[in-house]
């Protein structure tokens, strides 16, 4: 009986994994960067457990959240929090990012070129 428990135990123990760990298949933090002319760059959190994207400008120091709303194999499509009529938009292949509000009927890109993002992790 004593070897059956401890038996019980032990494998329960082995294939428990750490609860605290952090999951890397559901956040993912990037770096991006405009192309050309201003060079602002940000940075992206994407957290797909709570299906949130957050960026942060890091020359202006603000921050805005986004809801995802749509994912596929190759976009992630999420609308800002607070305003409908602005999302961001990922690729996940090409790593490339664009901001966009919704004007004139139509979804129109908020800078002149796209965001060009490198996925990052955690170096301390």
């Amino acid at each position: 009986m004593k070897k059956l428990f401890s038996t019980i135990l032990v494998l329960g123990l082995l294939l428990s994994g750490n609860a605290y760990a952090h999951n890397e298949d559901k956040f993912v933090f990037l770096i991006c960067e405009t192309e050309g002319y201003s060079n602002i760059r940000y940075e992206v959190h994407l957290d797909f457990k709570k299906k949130t994207v957050r960026s942060f400008n890091m020359s202006t120091q603000e921050s805005r959240e986004y809801k995802i709303h749509n994912t596929n194999e190759r976009w992630i499509r999420s609308k800002a929090i607070d305003n409908e009529y602005e999302r961001i938009i990922i690729h996940r292949y090409v790593e490339e990012a664009v901001f966009q509000e919704f004007k004139d009927d139509k979804w129109k890109d908020i800078f002149r070129g796209k965001l060009f993002c490198e996925k990052i992790k955690k170096r301390f």
